[in-house]
């Protein structure tokens, strides 16, 4: 579980101030570069068919399971943003948090690219 198989580059939510005074999170310019396994998600008929009609041929809506070594010691939030294979992903929803035996415990993210 620990030994990914891509490098990638996590930028971790961060919290600050936009220039009215407002907070706000957003994808820290500070990238960890770690080892991630990744694989590609099953999607439902809705999402399949919905990536189809939007914009046929131009535009892709691909979802991959991301799981970072149980050592990782940040949970990431929804506005992390990933580099991986030289594209920018977007971490999609909270993480998983599987906390099962200590050998199967782990933490998951739903990426998207953006």
């Amino acid at each position: 579980m620990d030994r990914g198989r891509d490098t990638v580059v996590v930028y971790q939510e961060i919290v600050t101030t936009d220039r009215d005074g407002n907070t706000i999170t957003k994808a820290g310019t500070t990238g960890v570069t770690t080892r991630a396994t990744i694989q590609l998600l099953a999607q439902s008929g809705t999402s399949a068919r919905r990536s189809e009609q939007d914009n046929e041929g131009f535009e892709t809506e691909s979802g991959y399971r991301m799981r970072l070594p149980r050592s990782f010691p940040f949970i990431l939030g929804a506005q992390a943003r990933v580099r991986w294979r030289g594209a920018w992903w977007s971490v999609i929803g909270d993480a998983r948090i599987y906390n099962g035996s200590p050998a199967t415990a782990h933490v998951e993210y739903v990426i998207r690219r953006t």
